[in-house]
């Protein structure tokens, strides 16, 4: 797909001023302004405009009314706009655009336009798929949610033909780079290729050594909001720095003070170039050949170099360059739950959760919904799912959540001379993982104190 970065230059430069959300709006903006459009071609352009409006609308509300409300109508005009970008976004540069807009009319645009959504639609679901398939094995909630239920959710809600300038769905993980300024398909586009080329950078290392890394940043990493793209290539500049294997992604103090040594004196610029070098190193020693990861690559170094150059004049390079934890098991974690639904909030919710039909629906409402034990509890009891439908949501709860849920249950056990329902579903559930998993269960819920 071609993006405003690509318009090439006219007598005038126009790349600053095109938004991919408005691209459309902006083109005819910039038509008006440097007189590359006469009057009667923009007039036909924003007659067109209005008449598929009213379109749009007559299928909105089946024919039934002749009036709307305001914001279904702008909203309604941003879907158009959105959707005629996404078509002209696909021409490389302003002549081909003006030459569009000259001989095709606007109903062409738009279901050329909307066909291209479709399409990006299916493609993006396939791409999840592949990411869900090979999704990093690391307990961090906000990767995991986002991956498992975040972004399905987009595909679930994503009205192509009334909202596709809207983008529905929970995306918590952040990447190292973001581009906020997509929205609706293209945002997801955007985003599910740049977590893949993430991913695909990770694969190179153990998975082990990149937990050991997480929990070197924080022992509660999983449940921060953490890039973990971000930490493992810190690392494995830093190992380069020192010549050492990428085997190990560990930097220790020794580390730490050779990377100093090397890079203390350098401006900035200079800083910039050298880490630019280690980086091509980096993807040589991987042999890392798909031209959009060295791409990222590269951009995700220009964008640590400020972070490298402040942590070294602040002699704080432990905060960047991460060791592995080596602190005591029995250390206390602290967990502060969520913010806990307001009652007519939550009575709502349970109702909404028990009209569903299917499980997975179910599952995602309160995954989406509900971030407070209490709560979780409390839905629980209120009957909104039925027998093997709690062995489905416990199935796809993450360690961390089962541990916390189980902790939870703990202490509501030792309160309550008999137990509940969902307590035997529960405990059923942690009866039939590995035995490893449960010993991991187990002593992790005792260094858990719930604030």
């Amino acid at each position: 797909m071609g993006n405003s970065k690509n318009i090439q230059k006219y007598s005038f430069s126009i790349e600053n001023k095109l938004s991919e959300e408005y691209f459309f709006k902006d083109i005819l903006v910039i038509c008006y302004e440097e007189k590359l459009l006469d009057d009667k071609i923009l007039n036909r352009i924003y007659y067109e405009r209005l008449e598929n409006l009213k379109v749009q609308l007559k299928y909105y509300t089946k024919d039934e009314s002749s009036s709307v409300m305001v914001e279904v109508a702008e909203s309604s005009l941003k879907c158009i706009d959105y959707t005629i970008g996404v078509y002209l976004k696909t021409f490389d540069n302003i002549e081909l655009i003006i030459e569009k807009l000259k001989n095709e009319n606007l109903v062409y645009m738009l279901k050329i336009g909307h066909d291209l959504i479709k399409k990006k639609t299916v493609q993006n679901k396939k791409l999840l798929d592949e990411i869900h398939e090979n999704k990093l094995k690391v307990d961090n909630y906000s990767y995991n949610d986002t991956i498992d239920y975040g972004i399905p959710l987009f595909f679930k809600e994503y009205e192509d033909f009334f909202a596709a300038h809207e983008t529905p769905g929970s995306i918590d993980y952040q990447l190292y780079i973001d581009n906020m300024n997509y929205i609706g398909i293209e945002y997801i586009n955007n985003y599910l290729e740049t977590l893949n080329l993430e991913n695909e950078f990770c694969y190179n290392f153990d998975i082990c050594e990149i937990n050991e890394l997480l929990k070197g940043y924080d022992k509660n990493c999983e449940l921060l909001l953490i890039n973990i793209f971000e930490l493992v290539f810190i690392n494995s500049l830093g190992l380069i720095i020192c010549g050492k294997s990428l085997k190990n992604l560990n930097i220790n103090n020794i580390d730490r003070e050779q990377i100093k040594n090397k890079l203390e004196k350098l401006s900035l610029k200079e800083l910039q170039e050298t880490l630019l070098k280690y980086a091509e190193r980096c993807y040589e020693i991987l042999n890392i050949r798909n031209k959009a990861l060295v791409n990222y690559i590269r951009k995700s170094t220009l964008k640590i170099t400020s972070l490298i150059n402040k942590s070294i004049k602040l002699n704080k390079l432990e905060t960047v360059f991460i060791s592995f934890n080596e602190t005591n098991d029995n250390e206390f974690i602290e967990y502060i739950d969520g913010k806990k639904l307001s009652n007519p909030v939550f009575r709502k919710l349970s109702e909404k959760i028990r009209e569903c039909s299917l499980i997975q629906d179910k599952v995602t409402l309160i995954k989406n919904n509900i971030k407070n034990l209490e709560d979780l509890a409390d839905m629980l009891d209120a009957e909104c799912l039925f027998e093997d439908e709690y062995i489905m949501y416990f199935k796809s709860l993450s360690q961390m959540e089962i541990i916390l849920l189980s902790k939870y249950v703990y202490d509501l056990s030792l309160e309550n001379e008999h137990e509940k329902e969902w307590y035997f579903e529960f405990n059923k559930h942690i009866s039939s993982l590995s035995e490893e998993e449960q010993v991991a269960i187990r002593k992790l819920k005792e260094r858990i104190q719930l604030v």
